[in-house]
């Protein structure tokens, strides 16, 4: 009786071991994964300053086509890594760091001074070929029609290379940018787009938002 009670304790105590195992192995991986996300943001936030920083030499200096050139270029560079970190983010949700979402509001920041950038730029440059899209989306309940509608932009976007997707979550209250965005835009109802200063509060086809930014 008391080896069998011996046994039964050393198997016990070998399975809290195992626990306490995969809890560090699953935590060291969260934090390698964290670092990583919180590095990608702050190169995000580099290229952020690089763009500005064209944006405020072409209001101050005459050589406009230059310049256009150049941030167009820095626009480009940085429209596939915005949507790398945006993926690595979301995938993110639910993980042990509280500061996910730190780095989610600083991401949706970022990614509103881009959008406004490219509106600026096609202003400044008199080029209307970038054809930036606003997507509000749900995160708070389940929207299946959301998910429809991000695959329906990604599509859009492999076939429109000019195409560019800003991607934010409506239901947000700790970003204030993102409810004066839905404040400007009439946003009510998600999934919705915004295409030209219009607001589309029902999903949209691809075909029907290719033919609204001219992608043919």
């Amino acid at each position: 009786m008391e080896m069998r009670k011996d046994i039964l304790a050393k198997a016990a105590l070998a399975m809290v071991v195992l626990f306490a195992v995969s809890l560090y192995v699953g935590y060291a991986i969260e934090a390698d994964n964290y670092s990583k996300v919180e590095d990608r943001i702050n190169s995000f936030q580099d290229e952020l300053e690089n763009a500005l920083l064209f944006t405020m030499f072409l209001q101050t200096h005459n050589d406009t086509a230059s310049v256009c050139s150049a941030l167009r270029t820095q626009l480009e560079d940085s429209a596939q890594r915005t949507y790398d970190v945006y993926g690595e983010l979301e995938q993110s949700q639910g993980g042990v760091f509280r500061q996910y979402e730190t780095l989610r509001r600083k991401y949706f920041l970022a990614n509103m001074r881009f959008y406004l950038m490219v509106r600026q730029y096609g202003q400044a440059c008199n080029d209307s070929s970038l054809a930036p899209i606003l997507f509000f989306y749900s995160t708070q309940s389940d929207c299946p029609t959301c998910a429809a509608q991000g695959k329906v932009l990604d599509d859009v976007r492999a076939e429109c290379p000019d195409a560019r997707v800003y991607a934010f979550p409506a239901d947000v209250e700790d970003v204030s940018m993102i409810k004066a965005f839905k404040s400007y835009y009439n946003i009510t109802a998600t999934p919705s787009l915004v295409i030209d200063d219009r607001t589309y509060s029902q999903p949209l086809g691809k075909d029907a938002i290719k033919q609204k930014i001219g992608c043919r």
